[in-house]
């Protein structure tokens, strides 16, 4: 999943733009040319993918009959705080991406069978809309 999306999922100028309009956004206002992810979406996948390694990294170290006995007691349980920080921390942000998807319209459709609307591309994602247009256009020449 990182491989193919980082890169999709890179911070720029725009996303600064949004997150400084979350006001808007919350009361389903559209800001800003979003391409394929918004900032707020960015987020949950750079979230994702730091407490995910987290977990991992920590879950290595606190796992008893195998690896624990290599590490120190502090570290274990530094390992088991930050293995308890990532898990609550990477729950909060699933439950803030369900709330969101809840949130606009026509998410729960585009998670799920994965495709949107030309109408609700335009709306919420305006420049990937357009991206995606002149990909097709090119490809129909």
């Amino acid at each position: 999943m990182f491989f193919r999306y980082w890169h999709h999922n890179l911070i720029n100028r725009d996303d600064i733009f949004w997150a400084k309009n979350i006001r808007k956004i919350v009361v389903n206002e559209e800001v800003g040319d979003t391409g394929r992810y918004n900032f707020g979406q960015k987020c949950v996948f750079w979230a994702a993918i730091i407490f995910l390694v987290l977990l991992l990294v920590s879950g290595v170290i606190i796992w008893r009959p195998y690896f624990a006995p290599a590490f120190s007691i502090p570290v274990i349980r530094f390992a088991l705080m930050l293995h308890s920080f990532a898990a609550v921390a990477l729950i909060v942000v699933i439950m803030v991406h369900i709330y969101a998807a809840l949130w606009v319209k026509g998410t729960i459709t585009a998670m799920v069978e994965g495709w949107v609307t030309k109408t609700w591309a335009k709306k919420h994602h305006p420049r990937w809309y357009r991206e995606v247009r002149q990909k097709q256009e090119k490809s129909s020449e």
